[in-house]
């Protein structure tokens, strides 16, 4: 039997359809984000090793916003999200924070050398952002710096 192809990357910032058990949200566009955005998701840490590191993997659970109306469904199950097709600008960067997959612009300072907020490109057409801490600033983690540097300042 052959084996089946793993489901496409889900970004933060993706727009989806969802077709799980609250049908009110189903046939609509809705938002991707974090399950813990808005607050806390247990089964979100549910990977810790006895030294309470968290592993950054793929995660299989997101929160879907309908950013019309702002309902939306926390934990959500990758298998009840379709994506919608959607065409990243050439210089995002696919960059895993804390096992949620971003299409990340560029980076500003975040108060540290390790610290940084990570600015993405969303399918709603505007950047969002989020802060994170990196133990060793990879190859990847400079590019976005000096993506970063050659930002006009806002």
């Amino acid at each position: 039997m052959p084996e089946a192809e793993p489901a496409p990357r889900l970004f933060i910032g993706t727009r989806v359809t969802y077709h799980g058990r609250f049908t009110e949200l189903h046939d609509r566009p809705l938002y991707v984000l974090p399950c813990t955005w808005f607050g806390h998701c247990d089964a979100c840490w549910e990977q810790e090793d006895k030294f309470e590191e968290r592993h950054p993997m793929e995660r299989d659970h997101f929160m879907v916003v309908d950013l019309t109306t702002d309902h939306r469904v926390h934990h959500a199950d990758r298998a009840s999200l379709t994506p919608i097709a959607h065409v990243w600008p050439e210089d995002a960067v696919q960059f895993n924070i804390n096992g949620y997959w971003y299409s990340a612009a560029y980076t500003t300072a975040g108060g540290s050398d390790r610290a940084r907020t990570v600015h993405f490109y969303t399918a709603e057409e505007f950047i969002g952002r989020t802060w994170c801490h990196f133990r060793v600033p990879a190859p990847d983690v400079r590019r976005l710096d000096e993506q970063g540097r050659r930002r006009p300042v806002i």
